[in-house]
């Protein structure tokens, strides 16, 4: 891994950790003032946002992304900006409306709870202004500014926290307080954002580049919100044939799990990415591709192992102790290995993408998500909440292999079958030694390190891991300590 990708990552993990962090951190708030089937609704609603937050621009951001450096000089770029910028803009409000207009008529019926209309409209601006960040944020990503976007995304959740805690403490606004502060974060980064998307920005619009982007970017919104429903729909289907409570349960046990998807797999994937795309055009981006997969499996299969040993003291501290929350610490090891395959599918994606097919990838996302809600349907009546961790844990096995298979056939990927078996043998080993470990605190705590340790050497053992990678890690490290 090159030490400017490694840079890059590290800039967005800080980021993207402080953002969990702070999801995690209002939650104890949260559960002080909401009931079980209010924080429910909560994780509901936030789901069903994420179908409005990738279909919004219809694929416009992604081909925004992938066109941006074809653009001969900085005059064009800034012409591709406006263009992306105010159609976001304009199809965002569109698909707020729409959605709000189904949520408003059919609340009862889609979150089994009854919620005012208030609480519905001020829910629908603050995530109206969340999807106003996003293309100014690709841009960010695109000219390589890391600190700038961390900077700007700190801030909102700086504002977000803030927020929280003076709505629910001090106002005692109790549920609707919770979207108060989302609405006021949400404005507040936007007027941040503006001089930097004016200083950006062209008064051009690129008729015949928009309907390039929307031909090549449709079909990853359309994957896009399929993988949204591959990845949250259990939610939705826990609280048809539970209660919100229940969803609100199993909501606690992915949000520890998301962990592994914030810190690790968003940040490495978001910074790849774009270095990916901008480097397609030179001869070693297929051999760096092969490169960096290996290392891409072993951080991820790492830091989900640290995740998983610690959930029980992560769901203890954000759900202030509450035992009815303490069921999730048996599926985050499902969850957390799902994700492991999430982020190599979105790994081997790349080469589909880099080739435009971006039809294939929505039909396999298709198939992908089709499978999720049947196993899901099929599993979540008799199993609950466990039934829906095996079934993200199996799509998103399928949707890797999918994926693997399909990417070969246009780039050979050296991707070593044996070392990846082993590699996730150990890790299920370790985990299933650490429910035999002893009641409370101190010692569990000293002993799930030495499981990783165990883990670590493990890799060095079976030779997955080399000296030479280590050494060479060391100068990685090293020389970003040297850089100014």
């Amino acid at each position: 891994m090159s030490s400017a990708l490694f840079k890059q990552s590290t800039i967005y993990s800080i980021g993207n950790v402080f953002r969990k962090l702070s999801g995690l951190a209002i939650m104890p708030l949260v559960k002080l003032y909401l009931s079980n089937d209010e924080i429910g609704v909560w994780i509901l609603l936030e789901t069903l946002f994420m179908f409005v937050m990738v279909i919004s621009a219809l694929g416009v951001k992604s081909g925004f992304a992938r066109w941006y450096y074809e653009m001969k000089n900085e005059s064009d770029r800034k012409a591709l900006f406006f263009t992306s910028y105010t159609f976001n803009l304009f199809t965002s409000a569109l698909f707020v409306i729409l959605f709000g207009g189904l949520l408003l008529g059919f609340s009862f019926e889609i979150l089994k709870y009854n919620v005012s209309t208030n609480l519905v409209l001020v829910f629908l601006f603050a995530g109206l202004f969340r999807l106003f960040h996003e293309v100014p944020f690709i841009l960010l990503k695109l000219q390589q500014k890391a600190t700038i976007q961390t900077g700007h995304l700190s801030l909102n959740i700086t504002l977000l926290v803030g927020f929280t805690y003076l709505f629910l403490q001090f106002f005692q606004l109790g549920f609707i307080g919770v979207y108060w502060a989302q609405l006021c974060a949400n404005v507040i980064t936007f007027l941040f954002l503006l001089p930097y998307s004016f200083k950006n920005s062209r008064v051009k619009f690129l008729g015949s580049y928009l309907k390039d982007m929307m031909q090549y970017g449709l079909p990853l919104a359309i994957s896009g919100f399929l993988t949204v429903v591959l990845n949250l729909s259990d939610r939705l289907i826990i609280n048809q044939f539970y209660n919100p409570a229940e969803a609100g349960n199993f909501g606690y046990a992915v949000k520890v799990a998301n962990l592994l998807e914030m810190i690790v797999i968003t940040s490495f994937i978001t910074a790849y990415t774009y270095h990916y795309f901008k480097t397609l055009d030179q001869s070693d981006n297929h051999k760096e591709f092969n490169q960096i997969q290996r290392s891409f499996l072993l951080i991820l299969s790492l830091a989900g192992l640290g995740i998983t040993l610690f959930a029980k003291e992560i769901i203890y501290v954000i759900s202030l102790g509450d035992a009815y929350y303490q069921q999730g610490i048996y599926i985050v090891p499902f969850l957390v290995l799902g994700l492991i395959f999430s982020g190599l599918r979105q790994y081997v994606v790349l080469p589909l993408n880099k080739h435009k097919q971006t039809n294939t990838i929505s039909k396999v996302l298709i198939l992908s998500g089709v499978l999720n809600i049947v196993l899901n349907f099929v599993l979540v009546p008799k199993y609950g909440k466990d039934g829906a961790a095996w079934a993200t844990l199996v799509v998103q096995v399928v949707a890797f292999v999918a994926f693997y298979k399909l990417s070969n056939r246009y780039e050979k990927l050296e991707f070593k079958i044996t070392q990846f078996v082993i590699v996730i043998a150990l890790w299920g080993i370790i985990v299933f030694l650490s429910f035999f470990l002893p009641q409370g605190f101190i010692i569990p705590i000293l002993l799930k390190i030495v499981l990783i340790v165990l883990f670590c050497l493990s890799l060095v053992l079976f030779r997955i891991v080399k000296v030479s990678d280590l050494l060479q890690l060391k100068v990685t490290l090293l020389g970003l300590l040297k850089r100014k």
